[in-house]
């Protein structure tokens, strides 16, 4: 899990806490994680239905390429090289159009 730290102002600190100690969260870091995947639930919510199949598409082949690393099937890669070649191939693309 990755850590991330943020400001809030006194009002939205107070909010927080208050969320806590009434008994709706063990600890702050609760209280974000439900709020942050209640947002990321309406966001994908108002997408469409082509949307959505990329979506889940992406998640899906994501998850392939993380299941290939845990078993050990990974390769290094030359970032260096696979960019010069990407825009070497966008500009010829650009200047024969």
């Amino acid at each position: 899990m990755t850590q991330v730290a943020i400001q809030l102002p006194d009002e939205l600190t107070q909010f927080v806490n208050e969320s806590v100690q009434s008994g709706g969260f063990h600890n702050a870091d609760e209280f974000f994680i439900s709020v942050v995947s209640m947002y990321k639930d309406q966001v994908e919510e108002g997408l469409s239905e082509t949307e959505q199949a990329k979506l889940e598409n992406l998640r899906r082949d994501i998850q392939v390429g993380i299941d290939q690393l845990d078993r050990g099937e990974g390769s290094e890669m030359n970032w260096d090289q696979f960019f010069a070649e990407r825009h070497r191939a966008y500009a010829e693309r650009h200047h024969a159009a």
